[in-house]
């Protein structure tokens, strides 16, 4: 399969000048935060970031959207982050994603260090719209950078950017000695000579310090009140509204229906539509099930009461268990599911990720042969009706004689009975969905693809 790339080209620099023009007529102050250089045609990033005036981000997302709409994209994807919105739009049959973030402000963890209005009078006029200029540009991005992060992370063009903002512009030290004092910026500007970033790193923890005293004498007002609203948003999105933000969908198919393939294109079509890379690490991908509680074999091992059987390619290679070691062993899945799944999930939320389940505790009603199970099927489907469920479950469906030549690690005959079973639950509940994997991958991933943004993406 021919790899998506994320490339900026012509078509989004016309959506972009489109947004901004409209910002202007509607009097919305705005500027462009880095990588701007080649903009609106080109960009060596994969987004924008636009800081909007205060007060003005509703109106500047709606005017977004209409762009966004009257350019053919056919979805609108928007996760708020803080006083940041990232907002995506995406048009598979045109093969196209755009992803521009709106800002209201500079904020970080309720601190704002510069208001909008000290930032505003240094910017400039490149190719007809505002940027920040050379200086503040790199002073913004060493600030935030780090501000408040635990475990900063600095790529190798952000570390070109301070070191020539420093080498280019003297008053880059003198700026930073006012927000945290001529001590602590004596000991970070001694690395940035010496371009020495990691060791500059060690020193985020005070920065964040003292920017954040510079920001609370500054505004203590409004730092109180954005502050106390960053970790209310950031609450109720992992705690108690965790669902509503969670994009999680499940692969269920008999052994050799292709699901590796299939899951491997899907996921390189949601970053390219999602406009992330691969090393960003949005999907991520659990087997079976969350694995907060470690495998029975590996966990019987540990304690000395039997060696683990490491031979995965024979799925049916070990008999039932016992009635009363099967209701143990599903019982421990069913704890897994439940506190797993409300443990990672939450997690994928928070970073807005998306949970992906290669099988799913479907398995247990469609093979219970694989988990050893020996209960009846009423008993396997009341445990899982009572774990937490994906908004989708994709099943790969493909006449047996094709998965049996595939992979020969059931008989035709079980491959038979379980595409029965998956049949049946497809039939019982509108999360499952049939996709012929008969076809080439493309075409049955572009349909669970359409699926994934009807389900997690608004229209438009």
């Amino acid at each position: 399969m021919t790899k998506n790339r994320l490339i900026w080209d012509k078509r989004h620099g016309d959506i972009l000048l489109e947004i901004l023009q409209l910002f202007s007529e509607n009097k919305i102050r705005y500027f462009i935060i880095r990588n701007y250089i080649g903009l609106p045609n080109n960009n060596s990033s994969k987004d924008v970031d636009i800081i909007i005036e205060n007060g003005k981000i509703k109106q500047a997302i709606e005017i977004l959207k209409l762009v966004y709409k009257n350019n053919d994209m056919t979805y609108f994807y928007k996760v708020q982050y803080e006083q940041g919105h990232n907002c995506k739009g995406m048009n598979i049959s045109n093969n196209i994603a755009i992803h521009i973030d709106l800002m209201e402000g500079y904020f970080a963890r309720g601190a704002e260090v510069f208001t909008f209005n000290e930032l505003y009078s240094q910017t400039i006029i490149y190719n007809n719209f505002r940027v920040l200029n050379e200086l503040y540009d790199g002073v913004m991005l060493f600030i935030y950078k780090q501000f408040g992060y635990r475990d900063p992370k600095l790529k190798q063009e952000y570390r070109t950017i301070i070191y020539d903002t420093h080498e280019n512009n003297p008053e880059f030290r003198d700026l930073i000695s006012e927000l945290v004092g001529d001590k602590l910026t004596s000991k970070i500007f001694h690395e940035i000579e010496k371009q020495n970033f990691d060791r500059m790193l060690n020193y985020t923890p005070e920065l964040t310090k003292a920017l954040r005293r510079y920001a609370f004498k500054k505004n203590p007002v409004q730092t109180l009140k954005y502050t106390f609203a960053f970790y209310i948003e950031k609450f109720n999105r992992i705690v108690f509204n965790y669902r509503h933000f969670s994009k999680v969908f499940s692969v269920m198919a008999p052994d050799g229906a292709g699901k590796t393939t299939f899951l491997e294109a899907l996921i390189e079509k949601i970053n390219f539509y999602y406009v992330n890379d691969a090393s960003d690490g949005r999907c991520h991908v659990y087997h079976f099930r969350p694995n907060l509680l470690p495998n029975l074999g590996a966990l019987g091992e540990k304690t000395g009461v039997k060696a683990q059987d490491t031979d995965f390619t024979n799925p049916h290679r070990s008999k039932p268990a016992g009635k009363l070691s099967s209701f143990v062993r599903i019982s421990y899945y069913w704890l897994d599911y439940i506190l797993g799944f409300n443990l990672f999930v939450r997690k994928d939320v928070q970073y807005d990720k998306f949970s992906i389940f290669d099988r799913y505790s479907y398995d247990l009603i469609v093979d219970p042969l694989r988990t050893k199970l020996n209960l009846p099927a009423w008993l396997r489907s009341v445990f899982v009706k009572l774990m937490p469920h994906p908004a989708v479950v994709f099943y790969l469906s493909a006449t047996p004689e094709v998965i049996f030549k595939r992979k020969q690690e059931l008989t035709l005959e079980e491959i038979t009975r379980q595409n029965i079973e998956y049949s049946k639950l497809v039939s019982s509940h509108p999360r499952f969905v049939a996709l012929d994997s008969n076809r080439p991958v493309n075409e049955s991933v572009d349909d669970a693809l359409r699926l994934i943004l009807d389900t997690f993406a608004e229209k438009l």
